[in-house]
């Protein structure tokens, strides 16, 4: 019988794995380095201390940021010694990026950097290639974009904590506390095994000192451990019926755990004496201190079976003090200063990234922008200095985004022979686009009041241009429109007069109307300047507009739970109307006075502009006042449908649901929206897309409202300690489209809205120094420009969207997405793809996704109709090869340029053929320079004009980027640590749009007609003819001619023959050694 006893015990036999780990924030309720002086610098060297007298101690370190710090400010010998626990695996990194993000803010392309950033730092510092288990423990619920992002750097397990209590609750009871997680549709069902944490990140309250029930009362050890180990006996009972299988994981820390090194001692020395005791006592239970990556192999190997979740886990939602429901989505709102500036940061990074990458060959580190997605930075969920130290690291890497770009672009704008004519003296303004197709861009000028200024673009044409009177300042701002090449660098002149001049900037026609019109929309407003309607193809969509407020008093930086259903702002007095028409633009602009004041503030605007596109901009400047949450909020009758509300994590749009709640709950309805949101109004659909990201919510099934900012007393209990307090006047800018709705229309609308144009002014036209302060540090120029005007990346597709660029492995390195709905060669003139990889830059792809799974799909059973991914791909095959990518595929590749005298063949063989062709039609043919883009004024007029191409066709604007990374890598500071780097067009309604306005003035016609004869008649020496030339690589570096090249390859060929048999003659000679095991 006691045999039989045993048997049983040994068959049911459970492995727990308890975790040492120590949550480390990156700024809270102190700031970054005042949590490394007083908390963090201490834990690492008490880890090193620890671990080095046993090796079977372990600890899982997530924070990268703190690490690196740690790291800069360490003895050689100290550092040597954690880097042998990380080879001997008692010290295990997971998460691994440079923070543990927020979820619900940042866009794919943040996360993606952040991730990169921390990767190559373990692979630089540590030899680490791959992180196994992805490390989200703290952030306020999960989107969806995290499983597909993470498992694209090799990630197999991600572990989560904070997801709605009731959810949470169901997959306790139906054994599912872990399961596979599918995200985004990147190309493929992406997926990751996620646990999610029984309790919270701190290991059991009974071996908490500060819980009065915990079970070390005495010095003695021994003393204790029948206590303990029945406590932990029985918690394990507990937990493992979530579990359907006989492992469980027990993490054992909390936050800034082992501070004190006599204190981890002896956190070390209890645990390792319960394991002792436990093995004795417990012949079933096997106690492990562990590494979480030890836990989810035992998983893998025991072929566990594992059901599907398809949905994100948003809203968050747990327990407050009261009972009540805690609802976590303020954060989506909170501080939104701070987000603008994040936002404003990390697309100046991108930009940075791609044009250092392409340029130079080196990498740009954007440390700061990655800094501030941690999960109390972007979410402004931190005290008022730490987010003030937020803002002043963004100012500060912004000064190295500008170098970086200013870098990149240093001696690309070589001499040329031909000179530009131009009214002396005048400005030159660099305009960089750095999405990879024609972007249509609305710029603008603030200019003062009494001057007056003429531009021309970079062929020369003077530019249609529209001055617009400041309301709030004595100041004009002008604005043009231009379709700016692909992923390049532009010219613009300013000339600027003090009197008004032909073909300078026209005033804006004043009108009384109630509304603005362009060929795409007609918007209506109500005699308060609110909207009540859109009209679009002839149709008219209602829609009512009032600005709403509810009382914060409830509420706190994290939570939104309004105690009643609000009320209109009552103290908005309309001051002014303002209606401006142009051969620009239409704009119309609404003044609010409050009689509450912020800092002397007391006054809101709105403002719409219609320039001719298929989309117009909406912007709004407000403050919150005293314990308020401030929201705009929208009624419509032809809002339609139950699912008529959709949100966007940026990579795809997911179904919200309205659920009817009570006051107090209307914070189930938020959602975040880092890609924008769309509502269904008859058969279309109402598209907003944000500069920043702030939290909308359903308010019923015919209204929707934004929640823009908010300033609270009180703290609502989960350990600020405090209310929100922020003053800070706040613009916002949204992109607004209105008709139909497909994957790709959408995303290529999103990728324009957030991708930013930069302006910078001329400071120095010898070494082509940028600024961007035009009339400040402008330079003015007193002779004639005899430099190019124009400079290609050389990556233009519109299929594509180029996510990022960087160095890895001394090779170029993109992540690409596909934005059409079928396969897609991926391809650019120029470049040669190959060894499609991770996003960490290695080629197995072998450890992922988790492959055993059950033909089970979890239902999240009290919301079970929201948060699943709407406009599903088409179902299609897998594709075949490198570079053939899946719709709607997410990939990265390792990139080569083109050998010079392979792509000068290309471009023979295709000049040739369309010799032949003109020939045939009668045509006659330009000079050979004439069909490198590079060199063309025509064809940058035909990628200007043309649109989507086919991917076969060859793209010769891309090719001189890829030439260009070579040679020019000393160009870059040596001094600046190595690089991570991460480095939409929709379908125009209107193709045949011009480059400037339709009603061009006729005299601006002849004016230009006039300069450009001027021009060539100038820029013509006998049967030459220049022309603006896009290439910049160097035009005198040597090259190897035909027959040097062939003579090369006869001596390789003949030494590789040679070698060949003198190996083969050793081996013949020399025994072989074959080992038997």
């Amino acid at each position: 019988m006691l045999l039989v006893l045993v048997l049983i015990q040994l068959i049911s036999a459970y492995d727990v794995y308890i975790v040492p780990h120590s949550h480390c924030d990156l700024g809270w309720l102190d700031t970054i380095d005042g949590y490394y002086n007083s908390h963090v610098g201490k834990i690492l060297d008490n880890i090193v201390t620890v671990l080095q007298k046993d090796v079977r101690r372990k600890i899982v370190w997530s924070e990268t940021s703190f690490l690196k710090q740690w790291i800069n400010n360490s003895p050689k010998s100290k550092i040597d010694i954690f880097k042998r626990l990380v080879k001997d695996g008692q010290i295990e990194f997971v998460g691994g990026g440079y923070v543990q993000n927020d979820e619900a803010n940042p866009d794919f392309d943040m996360v993606i950097r952040q991730i990169n950033m921390g990767h190559e730092y373990l692979k630089q510092e540590f030899n680490v290639s791959r992180v196994q288990v992805a490390w989200q423990i703290d952030p306020f619920g999960y989107s969806a974009l995290t499983p597909s992002i993470f498992s694209k750097f090799g990630y197999e397990y991600l572990v989560t904590n904070r997801i709605d209590v009731n959810f949470k609750e169901q997959l306790f009871k139906e054994k599912n506390i872990e399961f596979i997680w599918e995200g985004v549709n990147f190309g493929h069902n992406e997926s990751i095994l996620l646990h999610n944490l029984y309790d919270h990140y701190i290991f059991p309250d009974f071996f908490h000192h500060d819980n009065p029930r915990h079970c070390f009362t005495s010095d003695d050890l021994n003393q204790n451990l029948p206590d303990c180990t029945g406590r932990l006996y029985d918690l394990i009972e507990r937990r493992k019926k979530a579990h359907r299988h006989d492992n469980l994981m027990i993490l054992y820390g909390d936050d800034f755990y082992y501070v004190k090194e006599w204190d981890s001692e002896m956190k070390y020395r209890r645990i390792e004496a319960i394991r002792e005791y436990m093995s004795k006592k417990y012949q079933n239970i096997n106690i492990k201190i562990a590494t979480a990556s030890e836990y989810f192999e035992a998983l893998k190997a025991q072929k566990i079976e594992f059901s599907t979740y398809k949905a994100d886990l948003f809203p968050y939602v747990n327990q407050r003090s009261s009972g009540e429901p805690g609802i976590w989505t303020g954060y989506y709102t909170t501080r939104p200063h701070l987000k603008q500036k994040i936002f404003e940061n990390n697309q100046l990074a991108r930009a940075a990234e791609i044009a250092q990458s392409l340029s130079l060959g080196t990498n740009f580190y954007a440390w700061e922008s990655s800094l501030t997605l941690h999960h109390d930075a972007i979410t402004g969920t931190c005290r008022p200095h730490v987010a003030d130290d937020y803002k002043n690291r963004l100012a500060f890497e912004r000064k190295n985004e500008i170098r970086a770009i200013k870098d990149a672009i240093k001696g690309k704008f070589t001499e040329v022979n031909d000179s530009f004519a131009l009214a002396l003296p005048y400005r030159v303004v660099i305009v960089y686009n750095p999405l990879n197709w024609e972007k249509a861009s609305l710029l603008s000028f603030e200019v003062d009041n009494g001057k007056f200024i003429q531009i021309k673009d970079w062929m020369g044409k003077i530019v249609v241009s529209q001055s617009v009177k400041n309301q709030m300042n004595d100041k004009k701002t002008v604005y043009i429109k231009l379709k700016l090449p692909a992923l390049s660098f532009v010219t613009l002149f300013i000339n600027d007069y003090t009197e008004k001049c032909p073909f300078c900037d026209s005033d804006s026609e004043q009108s009384t109307d109630n509304s603005i019109s362009d060929k795409f929309f007609t918007i209506n407003f109500d005699d308060s300047g609110l909207v009540e309607s859109i009209v679009t193809s002839n149709i008219t969509y209602q829609l009512s507009q009032t600005f709403w407020t509810y009382s914060g008093r409830s509420a706190g930086a994290y939570l939104f739970q309004p105690p009643d259903s609000g009320n209109q702002i009552k103290d908005m007095k309309l001051e002014k109307i303002v209606v401006s028409k142009g051969e620009v633009l239409e704009t119309i602009e609404i003044i609010w006075k409050r009689s509450q004041k912020a800092l002397n503030i007391d006054h809101y605007y709105q403002k719409i502009i219609l320039y001719g596109e298929p989309r117009f901009i909406w912007k709004y400047g407000l403050y919150a006042t005293n314990n308020d949450e401030i929201l705009v909020r929208f009624s419509s009758n032809d809002i339609n449908g139950d699912k008529w509300f959709l949100t966007s994590n940026s990579g795809d749009l997911r179904e919200r649901k309205y659920y009817q709640e009570s006051s107090s709950r209307k914070g189930y309805n938020m959602y975040p929206i880092p890609g924008g949101f769309a509502v269904k109004m008859k058969q279309s659909y109402l598209k907003f897309f944000p500069k920043f990201s702030v939290g909308v919510a359903m308010v019923d099934n015919s209204s929707f409202e934004l929640l823009l900012h908010r300033k609270l007393q009180q703290d609502d209990g989960f350990g600020l300690g405090m209310g929100v307090s922020d003053d800070t006047f706040v613009h916002y800018h949204f992109e607004v489209d209105l008709g139909d709705l497909t994957h790709k229309s959408y995303m290529k609308s999103y990728l324009e809205a957030k991708t930013d144009v930069y302006s910078f002014t001329l400071a120095n036209h010898n070494d082509i120094t940028i600024t961007d302060d035009i009339w400040s540090e402008g330079a003015i120029l007193n002779f004639n420009w005899n430099k190019q005007r124009i400079y290609s990346l050389g990556f233009n597709s519109s299929d594509f969207y180029l996510s990022s660029v960087g160095m890895k492995n001394g090779k170029l390195f993109m992540r690409v997405l596909n934005l059409k709905d079928s396969h897609q060669s991926l391809h650019a003139s120029g470049w040669k793809f190959s060894n499609k990889s991770l996003f960490n830059g290695n080629l197995n792809f072998s450890t992922y996704p988790y492959p055993y799974r059950a033909n089970k799909e979890i239902s999240f059973i009290n919301r079970a109709d929201t948060g699943m991914k709407k406009l599903l791909p088409k179902a299609d095959e897998e594709s075949d090869g490198e570079t053939m990518m899946n719709p709607y595929e997410f990939a990265a590749y390792y990139v080569e340029s083109v050998a010079a005298d392979e792509q000068e063949n290309e471009n023979n063989t295709k000049s040739e053929s369309d010799n032949i062709e003109e020939s045939e039609s009668g045509i006659k043919s330009e000079p050979e320079d004439r069909n490198q883009t590079n060199g063309s004024i025509e064809n940058i007029e035909e990628n200007s004009n043309s649109e989507e191409k086919d991917p076969g066709e060859d793209d010769h604007s891309e090719s001189t980027g890829s030439k260009n990374q070579e040679g020019n890598k000393n160009e870059t500071d040596k001094n600046q640590e190595e690089d991570f780097k991460n480095s939409p067009e929709e379908e125009s309604r209107n193709s045949t749009d011009e480059h400037q306005s339709e009603n061009k003035n006729e005299e601006i016609n002849n004016e230009n007609n006039k300069q450009i004869k001027e021009n060539e008649e100038r820029n013509m020496a006998g049967n030459e003819t220049h022309y603006i030339i896009v290439n910049i690589s160097d035009a005198d570096e040597e090259k190897l001619d035909g027959s040097q090249i062939i003579e090369f390859c006869i001596l390789f060929g003949v030494s590789i023959v040679f070698l060949a048999s003198i190996i083969i003659y050793i081996r013949r000679k020399k025994p072989r050694i074959i080992r038997v095991i």
